[in-house]
């Protein structure tokens, strides 16, 4: 009788084991449902109503003073939901902030939504095709097999220094297409120094190409078509995007500015494939063939259509100079802004923050989930009163 209750017994343990999870994640985004839409604003919550342990992202904050880091925002959103929100110096949540190229990534978007409303047929075409009256310096044929595919993905080919050369030296060729009266002639006329698709190499250049694309096809300017069609569908209501003076052209490889909070709306609005409250603002297609890495970088990180990604993880991020970041963590429902002065030579901590504190705040026990809820009282009013019999008679025998 005693070796039947101890069995009895281990059955019951096992059973409230495999019964209470260790680890609650959310569905995936596109499964999950939205009970509100930050269209005008954004609501507030606690982490602990979402899931997440407070006292693991304040760790964030307290590196950031401990370490005069010079960040100037960070937000976590988590089910929709502003769960940590801290500003420092002298930034608010009122003040349109540099993103530097996180750009780029409002350009990939833009160009999914020319796609979808039909201006350009697909990544697959021709670059040249889009500017037939340009005279093209250092011809070589291998620029008629440049496609938007490789602008996208930063593989064109085209011979650009812009990292390995000092801005302030006039080789630079970042800033020497600024002084040029023409960004986009400046870029076709580069040499080719690669096969297009042979060999990523960064080049904002022709992510300025592609906001001449979208000016070409659509006939609006790149502002008037992303305040159309982007900004005014999500809630971005301010911004300022800054024209290049030598040119007067738009600077789309870095020239935006936007609240904190908006930029978060727009990693929002990746996070639920493109969707925003039953509008498709770009196809979830889009957001999903974009967000794939096809390029290593021969750093940290892998690139796709000018989003980021780091191997082993399943974030990805729009990413811009000193330390302007937007994450979109799908799996765990969460979206993180970053902006900041954090120079070259400086530690660069987002994604450090991302994976130290961020997510592992995320991979804790949710006691206010319901499903956890109905599991834990269940076991407690049906199976506690016969442990506790099972253990009388074990003792009594």
């Amino acid at each position: 009788m005693k070796q039947t209750m101890s069995i009895f017994l281990v059955s019951m343990v096992l059973l409230v084991i495999t019964m209470a999870p260790t680890q609650v994640y959310s569905d995936a985004q596109v499964n999950t449902p939205r009970n509100y839409w930050p269209t005008n604003e954004w609501r507030n919550s606690t982490p602990e109503e979402q899931g997440l342990d407070s006292n693991t992202l304040n760790s964030i904050d307290d590196v950031i003073n401990e370490d005069d880091i010079e960040l100037h925002s960070v937000i976590i959103i988590k089910n929709g939901y502003i769960v940590y929100e801290k500003y420092y110096s002298y930034w608010t949540q009122y003040m349109a902030h540099t993103i530097q190229s996180c750009t780029k990534s409002f350009m990939s978007a833009l160009i999914g939504i020319a796609i979808d409303q039909g201006y350009i047929d697909n990544v697959s075409q021709p670059i040249l095709d889009f500017f037939p009256n340009y005279t093209i310096d250092n011809w070589d044929e291998r620029k008629e097999n440049i496609t938007l595919f490789h602008l996208l993905t930063m593989s064109s080919g085209l011979e650009f220094h812009e990292v390995d050369i000092p801005y302030e030296e006039p080789e630079n060729d970042l800033f020497a297409m600024y002084r040029s009266d023409d960004m986009w002639e400046y870029v076709l006329d580069r040499p080719m120094e690669y096969d297009p698709g042979e060999h990523w190499s960064y080049n904002s250049g022709g992510i300025e190409l592609l906001g001449g694309v979208i000016e070409k096809t659509t006939g609006y300017s790149i502002v008037d078509f992303a305040e159309e069609f982007l900004f005014n569908q999500i809630g971005i209501d301010y911004y300022s995007w800054w024209r290049v003076p030598a040119s007067g052209q738009y600077g789309c490889s870095g020239g935006l500015s936007l609240k904190s909070r908006d930029m978060a709306r727009f990693g929002y609005l990746y996070l639920n494939e493109g969707n925003w409250n039953g509008t498709q603002v770009v196809s979830s297609a889009w957001v999903n063939v974009s967000t794939q890495m096809y390029f290593d970088t021969e750093s940290w990180y892998q690139y796709g259509y000018t989003w980021w990604g780091v191997p082993g993880y399943s974030f990805y991020e729009a990413t811009g100079h000193y330390e302007q970041k937007i994450f979109v963590i799908p799996e765990e429902d969460i979206v993180v802004v970053f902006t900041g002065n954090i120079q070259d030579e400086d530690w660069h901590p987002s994604d450090y923050f991302v994976i130290e504190y961020v997510i592992p705040a995320s991979e804790t026990l949710d006691y206010t989930d319901p499903l956890l809820i109905i599991n834990l009282t269940f076991l407690i009013v049906v199976f506690l009163p016969i442990i506790i019999i099972a253990v009388k008679q074990t003792f009594r025998h």
